[in-house]
């Protein structure tokens, strides 16, 4: 049966990503799922390890985001895609000579912020190496600023709207400029209600790109740069929108607790909490080095009190699902660990003398460190924030609204 329920759970996951915000939090869920990805510490260290490895030309990348010039890139993918309808055609009598067309409706600008994964590992090190970010309610936005005009799209990568702004490039006065001059590549959450873009990351600034700059570097220059142009902060003909960075804070208990028994920095309601690992580079896609936590999940998580506000916008009914004692340990390194062999349960099969008794014994309900236990089987703990600790996860069962998960910050 409870192989079953666990077949039942995977089944019907939104998305093969690890800890996919556009699903519910793992710890949400009724049964322990079964994972062949491997932790999300361990995900995180293998990440910090390839981005010393990979130094990729965003430069380049940058500069046909400004432009929106794909040409030498179109031609290469062209000949792969050529490459192989010739090989298609020697192996089948019937060929797809269509691979300009596909390549054309291609949308570049897909797939070009850094998403978030749900928090589930508790990080050893989030006190030291962690900043945590509070997200207003909004939708999550790639602003370009190129030739005199500001550019928005959505985390789609579809167009959205476009205006002048006092971001460099995108004022009228740097229409005859050429791209290569003044170009910037902002990540931000439009509020509707307000008209304004709450600056979550910076990628390049007046031709600058920082990609491969570290997150304590980047949110630095994030700030420096706005301080220096205080008319983005507000609205005028010259800049319709305002254009406000979002504030950042230390991971340890007494900031995390301070920061959320403040007033909020912004005149919308808080959608939730990202927490950035210090030493990433700006990654494009879903990654472990950027976790994303409810506002009401951080008592439950962190151990982290926050208003009563917070707490009645938690679902009712919700139940947490703690850690089974099975969950195995994490070291130091990030690895997993599976504790002494001699505490381990025997998972040896025994016979009883015949085929009846050997089906009786699987029916015994025997513990093993694949069981999959319901809820109510289970009493909660209560959860104490300690940084040492990565065995602090728990959660509720949760369906998230389905604008929300295609419009919101994640």
């Amino acid at each position: 049966m409870d192989d079953l329920a666990a077949a039942f759970s995977g089944a019907f996951n939104v998305t093969n990503t690890p800890n996919s915000t556009a699903a519910e939090h793992p710890r949400l869920t009724q049964y322990k799922l079964k994972s062949d990805k491997g932790s999300q510490e361990e995900r995180r260290r293998i990440h910090l390890e390839n981005q010393k490895k990979k130094r990729q030309d965003f430069a380049n990348h940058a500069r046909r985001l400004a432009a929106d010039d794909w040409k030498g890139l179109e031609d290469d993918v062209e000949e792969e895609e050529e490459d192989k309808d010739t090989t298609e055609k020697m192996e089948s009598t019937t060929t797809r000579p269509r691979s300009r067309r596909r390549h054309r409706d291609k949308n570049y600008y897909k797939d070009q912020l850094m998403m978030s994964e749900w928090l589930v590992d508790i990080p050893i090190d989030l006190s030291m190496e962690w900043v945590m970010v509070l997200c207003p309610t909004g939708k999550r936005t790639l602003v370009i600023a190129s030739q005199g005009k500001t550019v928005v799209y959505n985390k789609g990568g579809y167009f959205i709207n476009t205006f002048p702004s006092h971001l460099p490039g995108g004022a009228s006065k740097d229409r005859r400029r050429s791209v290569d001059d003044r170009y910037t590549i902002l990540d931000c959450i439009y509020s509707e209600v307000t008209r304004t873009f709450f600056v979550l990351d910076i990628m390049c600034w007046n031709g600058h790109p920082i990609y491969d700059s570290e997150t304590e570097f980047r949110f630095y220059w994030l700030h420096t740069k706005f301080s220096e142009e205080p008319r983005l902060a507000s609205q005028s003909k010259l800049n319709p929108f305002m254009f406000v960075p979002l504030p950042s804070c230390p991971c340890d208990a007494s900031s995390l607790a301070e920061t959320m028994s403040k007033p909020l920095p912004f005149q919308v309601p808080l959608d939730g909490v990202l927490f950035y690992h210090k030493r990433t580079h700006y990654t494009l896609g879903s990654t472990p080095l950027v976790g994303w936590l409810k506002p009401w999940m951080l008592p439950d998580m962190l151990g982290v009190p926050v208003p009563e506000s917070i707490i009645a916008n938690k679902p009712p009914g919700a139940k947490l699902r703690p850690p089974s004692p099975n969950d195995m340990d994490t070291d130091n390194t990030g690895k997993k660990t599976q504790g002494n062999k001699k505490d381990k349960p025997n998972r040896t099969k025994q016979h009883s003398g015949g085929k009846k008794g050997g089906k009786g014994d699987r029916k015994s309900g025997r513990h093993s460190m694949d069981t999959e236990e319901p809820v109510d089987q289970v009493k909660s703990p209560v959860f104490k924030f300690d940084p040492s600790s990565s065995k602090q996860q728990n959660g509720n069962s949760l369906k998230e609204d389905k604008k929300e998960v295609m419009d919101g910050v994640r």
